[in-house]
């Protein structure tokens, strides 16, 4: 049976920009789940119980501020710290404005430096001077500890603008003597090395990060076994949750049946729901996780619609059709349009229903407000990239290709930002009329988080872009305009990053415009563009991210 996207004669089809995408790896494995609530009731019995026991440990007064610090830090890494969120800002506010150097070793030091970073508070990195030579180099003594360095390691990346050059200069020491010297090292101290290596912390997708580092405390010899019970049963108990959400969404995109009408799409709906959960793990962001993950796939089809399928005529009516956004606008729209059309309506048209419920659950006139602002500016968000898409295509019909800031105008509209400024859909009060005027201003750090999306996708994707008709990438643009090498090209895109990383560090700081659980939306979904385009383009090519697929919603923990 011939297929919908069938239109046009034999000379369109051959001007389709085809990109042959690999099919989902999953087809129908989530649709069946049926919860068993027997098990998240005893999941969530003893979670109650330990929570309060490592609560006690948490508020007992009389602790060194390191030890607490420790504490804080290993809650954090197992990803359980969201559970004791008060206990622990409150903890931190008193030891920061407390904080002094008791002659702590580097490994203390820089715990402390990151932790305090992570939480919003602005520490001066001269604590590190201690650990410097007349010549202010790094001590070459300091290679003989281990611990310390990789300790260091991790707070570099939490550096700012402005006079930091120590934490540039750190980073450079110490991830030189770590890679020279984890050959050598005892099997799970190189492994924890290696894996900081490969994937800093802070820039990490916290449940990824919380899945690795319960495997690697349970073989730490101090590790407490009350606390590693706690991070296995609670991952597990999530898990269960997040699992029964991504059954409802994998129903909600086969009833859809878009790909039937739109074969030549990325069909990555479970992708997209990873994506959306990492934004959010926590269990009362259920809501969120559905409606980012429903943008991000309708994002991805009209993506592709312009990038892999659809010839020049075909998407300027489209185009038009979206700027007018009313159903009368599908005539004169080949039949494959007219279903993505239909369905795209069809969706923000619910979405803003769902949105108005939301508002009359939470504080009345003024949250339906700022939420129906929300949902009217991401209408216009999705206007917008159609836009820049139209524009991609106009300059690969043209063969143009712009200059690289010319192509970052654009290219930032079609990245990342109607995904950074949905992330704020579903969190209710939290999601106040500030908010909104805050992402309307197109802030520095929703900024430097496309542009970091942006920059990382043309870094990885450049190689298989090139190996059919497409618009040309950042990397092409700013070889062009240069006239520098591929490498010379890559290294600076690769400093681009660092420096827009910086900006989101230094937005985090304290005091915050918004509510920081909005901004921890935006971070995370930086760290997501981080690591699933760091080595590949882990969207396209889905096999890149099976594993955490796996170790996400499918593999339990065991005990």
């Amino acid at each position: 049976m011939a297929t919908s996207c069938e239109d046009g004669n034999q000379s369109d089809q051959e001007a389709r920009p085809l990109a042959n995408f690999t099919p989902s790896l999953w087809k129908d494995r989530f649709i069946s789940f049926s919860m068993d609530y027997e098990l998240l009731k005893t999941y969530t019995k003893e979670v109650e119980e330990l929570k309060k026991e490592v609560k006690h440990m948490l508020v007992v007064r009389g602790d060194e501020p390191a030890k607490k610090m420790v504490l804080i830090n290993t809650l954090e890494r197992l990803g359980v710290s969201y559970l004791f969120e008060t206990e622990i800002e409150e903890q931190l506010e008193w030891m920061f404005a407390n904080f002094e150097d008791r002659n702590y070793d580097l490994f203390t030091i820089a715990l402390f430096f990151r932790v305090f970073r992570q939480h919003g508070h602005k520490i001066c990195c001269d604590v590190f001077d201690k650990f410097r030579d007349g010549n202010s180099h790094f001590k070459e003594t300091l290679s003989d500890d281990v611990t310390g360095m990789l300790s260091l390691y991790e707070a570099t990346h939490l550096k700012i603008h402005g006079q930091e050059d120590i934490l540039d200069e750190a980073l450079d020491f110490v991830k030189a003597h770590l890679e020279s010297v984890t050959p050598h090292l005892p099997l799970v101290l190189a492994e924890e090395v290696m894996h900081a290596l490969k994937q800093p912390c802070h820039r990490g997708i916290p449940r990824i990060e919380a899945r690795h580092y319960i495997s690697v405390y349970e073989k730490h010899d101090s590790r407490d076994e009350k606390i590693l019970r706690l991070a296995k049963l609670d991952f597990n108990k999530l898990q269960l949750l997040h699992r029964e959400e991504l059954c409802h969404i994998s129903r909600w995109w086969k009833d859809l049946d878009l790909v039937s009408e739109v074969p030549y799409a990325r069909n990555r709906i479970v992708e997209c729901f990873l994506w959306s959960f990492s934004a959010y793990f926590e269990p009362q962001y259920s809501l969120a996780r559905m409606i980012l993950a429903k943008i991000i796939a309708m994002v991805t089809i009209t993506d592709d619609t312009y990038d892999a399928y659809g010839t020049r005529k075909e998407l300027k009516l489209f185009t038009a059709a979206v700027q007018r956004w009313d159903v009368a606008a599908i005539d004169g729209l080949p039949a494959y349009m007219k279903a993505l059309y239909r369905v795209v309506l069809k969706f923000y048209d619910e979405l803003d229903r769902e949105i108005t419920k939301q508002g009359r659950a939470h504080v009345g006139c003024y949250a339906k407000a700022a939420q129906l602002g929300l949902c009217s500016a991401i209408v216009n968000q999705f206007k917008r990239i159609v836009r820049a898409y139209d524009v991609e295509s106009e300059w690969l019909q043209e063969g143009y290709v712009p200059s690289f800031d010319e192509y970052l105008t654009n290219a930032l509209e079609t990245s990342n930002c109607v995904l950074q400024t949905s992330s704020f859909m579903g969190m209710g009060e939290l999601a106040t009329s500030e908010a909104f005027e805050w992402l309307q201003c197109k802030p520095k750090m929703l900024m430097a988080s496309a542009l970091i999306g942006r920059l990382r996708n043309d870094i990885t994707s450049h190689k298989d872009e090139e190996k059919r008709k497409h618009v040309a990438t950042g990397l092409k643009c700013y070889m062009e305009q240069h006239g520098v090498t591929e490498q010379e090209a890559l290294g600076e895109l690769h400093r681009r990053i660092e420096s827009e990383w910086k900006h989101i560090n230094e937005e985090m700081l304290r005091p915050n415009a918004i509510s920081r659980h909005l901004l921890m939306r935006i971070l995370n979904l930086t760290r997501f563009l981080d690591v699933v385009y760091k080595y590949d383009d882990g969207f396209t090519h889905p096999e890149t991210v099976l594993d955490h697929i796996n170790s996400l919603f499918i593999n339990p923990i065991n005990f």
